[in-house]
């Protein structure tokens, strides 16, 4: 199936709609769908890493596309060249807009909702402005609904480059910004089409509110017209303010905006840039309409006390009626984080209480709550004397069910899950918590350690497994490469996660929901979590095959194509002799001989598990005594 969208401008638009190719990919996955996308040279730069779209086209280059037959096409774009382009392409169906006979503008039933309020309305100008004004639908819901996909689930899509990160941590070690530094970034002005750009009064009053209560470090942004703007502010302001500069290109620009934790800014580029790169943003919203920005659950919208507002008018003192005050609430906000540590159990009277003390004894500067939850009275009864701990009783069907009826009631910003029968390290939560301070970070991993030493053969197996993950997710961490998050030790920022599903692993499917959302998958090797281990082939065999079972249904639920499976058979393969530059004299070389046997055992009863018995992972409590 070939599938091509027309969007060429303006800048943010085009960001702003890049979610459409993974929706479209997703809704006709079982057709393996091919992407192609059709944009201006310069807005071609946000695409670079966009896994989505698979031919990416320029305008200067459309007409090689009238040789391809499509199977549908999306045209976003107003113009009278954009729609007798659209309508002279060989496609079974046309959304959006084309050239009817009378060779007029006009735009499909299924766009109807869009173009109504846009400026080639059918109802004319007077009717559209009105439509507009009414509207309460984000530019996300309505161009989501245009193509039928659930417009809850996807994003813009805008991952940096290897060359972008490059000049973010350039820019950084210039200018002596550490990730532990909150990091503002201040873009206030605006491109001319409408009076969007917050006055520089205000802007320095803002500026200066946040270096006295936040003592945070600062950027400054601007775009080409407004170098005189910027120098004006630079000039008032009595205390170093970094100026990012007015004549970033857009490889440059995402950049540095990337190295911000909170973006105040208009309705611009800069605001679709920050929120694609999944930054804390506050909108300053005046002339144009409130209700078409969505901001994905990454900040707070400042609206002008105008009639104006939505207006889209020429001349308007609109966002002179900005109030300040708002904008002061809204950081005080976004920068309020919660905390919580979630500990699951079954039947763990004796290891719940050490690891519920290694959560109480966090040596860590925020605020944190812990919860405890477990089917049983007994695992539940240990704790009572800990007063300071939420108790939930799971009803016992499963971690997983358990999750998601706590995360139906849980308000938390950061949520870190770990289990009952292991215990972790004193700053787990101050790691965490630091980690995140960088926005473009959705969940992370801890660092699994055995309680092991290697003098035994499952002592031997289980540092040499857990040693290897370490490694792969360091790498993986350093080249912001995807990575699969331990079921022992992980956190993720709860609001993006409402319910998780029952026949694949929490901590299989959680990392994949972020990483397709554009978010990066941290790696906290600082957080370790200790763990025991099974001590016979029994247990060791049913836990591994069980774990590896969680991984086989990913493909119902994310695109593994786009984002392939980390634990395979085929990927473990390929790391067979490693295990055999691992072992220090012959016992340990004759474990790993029998570890890459069981492996491969393991591997074997998965597939025969899977495919021919139609046995697959399914939620449910199961004990591994020799663990506890």
């Amino acid at each position: 199936m070939k599938i091509l969208i027309i969007k060429t401008g303006a800048l943010g638009d085009v960001l702003r709609t890049s979610f459409l190719a993974q929706a479209l990919k997703d809704k006709y996955k079982k057709i393996n769908p091919e992407i192609f996308w059709l944009t201006s040279q310069t807005a071609s730069q946000f695409f670079i890493n966009n896994s989505y779209v698979d031919k990416l086209i320029i305008s200067e280059e459309r007409n090689k596309l009238k040789k391809i037959s499509f199977d549908l096409v999306i045209n976003l774009e107003e113009s009278k060249e954009d729609a007798k382009f659209a309508s002279l392409l060989k496609t079974k169906k046309l959304i959006g807009v084309f050239l009817n006979k009378k060779e007029e503008i006009d735009y499909t039933k299924e766009s109807s909702y869009w173009f109504d309020m846009s400026i080639i309305s059918r109802l004319g100008k007077e009717k559209a402005d009105i439509l507009k004004k009414k509207n309460k639908k984000t530019h996300r819901q309505i161009i989501s609904e245009i193509i039928e996909v659930d417009w809850k689930k996807y994003e813009p899509f805008l991952r940096l480059t290897d060359a972008q990160r490059k000049i973010a941590q350039e820019f950084s070690s210039k200018h002596h910004l550490s990730k532990s530094d909150l990091i503002i970034g201040i873009n206030t002005g605006a491109a001319d089409r409408w009076p969007k750009a917050l006055s520089i009064k205000k802007t320095i009053e803002i500026i200066e509110n946040i270096h006295k209560k936040y003592n945070a470090k600062i950027l400054l942004f601007g775009g080409p017209n407004e170098i005189k703007r910027n120098k004006e502010i630079l000039k008032s302001i009595k205390f170093p303010i970094i100026d990012a500069g007015c004549e970033n290109d857009l490889i440059e620009f995402p950049a540095l905006i990337s190295i911000c934790n909170l973006v105040i800014t208009t309705d611009s580029l800069g605001l679709h840039t920050a929120l694609a790169l999944k930054r804390k943003t506050i909108c300053l919203i005046g002339p144009t309409s409130p209700s078409e920005i969505d901001l994905y659950d990454l900040g707070e919208k400042v609206i002008a006390n105008s009639k104006d507002v939505c207006s889209y008018k020429t001349e308007t003192d609109c966002m002179d009626r900005i109030n300040l005050n708002e904008i002061k609430t809204a950081i005080e906000k976004i920068l309020k984080q919660k905390v919580t540590l979630l500990i699951t159990a079954f039947k763990e009277p004796k290891t719940i209480i050490k690891a519920v003390e290694s959560a109480i004894n966090q040596k860590t500067s925020r605020d944190y709550e812990i919860i405890v939850s477990a089917p049983d009275n007994e695992t539940l009864d240990a704790i009572k004397k800990y007063k300071n701990i939420k108790i939930f009783k799971d009803p016992g069907k499963g971690k997983s069910f358990a999750l998601n009826l706590i995360f139906e009631k849980l308000k938390t910003d950061i949520l870190i899950l770990t289990d009952g029968d292991v215990f972790i390290s004193d700053k787990v939560v101050e790691n965490f918590s630091n980690l995140f301070l960088d926005s473009e970070i959705g969940c992370a991993s801890g660092r699994p350690v055995p309680i092991e030493n290697k003098k035994t053969k499952y002592g031997y197996w289980a540092n040499f497994l857990f040693d290897s993950a370490h490694k792969l997710r360091q790498k993986s961490s350093e080249q912001n490469n995807f990575l699969e998050c331990s079921g022992y030790l992980f956190a993720f920022r709860k609001k993006f996660i409402h319910k998780i599903p029952l026949d694949a692993a929490e901590d299989a499917v959680i990392p994949y929901f972020f990483w397709q959302k554009g978010y990066k998958i941290g790696y906290s090797s600082e957080s370790k979590v200790y763990v025991k281990n099974p001590d016979n082939f029994k247990e060791w065999i049913s836990q591994k095959i069980r774990t590896s079972k969680a991984h086989e249904t990913l493909y119902k639920y994310v695109d593994i194509k786009t984002t392939p499976r980390v634990k395979t058979f085929k990927t473990e393969a390929k790391g067979f002799f490693s295990l055999f530059s691992y072992p220090k004299n012959l016992r340990q070389f004759w474990w790993s001989i029998l570890l890459a046997s069981s492996r491969f055992y393991m591997w074997f009863r998965v597939f025969y598990d899977t495919k021919f018995k139609r046995k697959h992972y399914q939620d449910a409590w199961e004990r591994i005594e020799s663990t506890k």
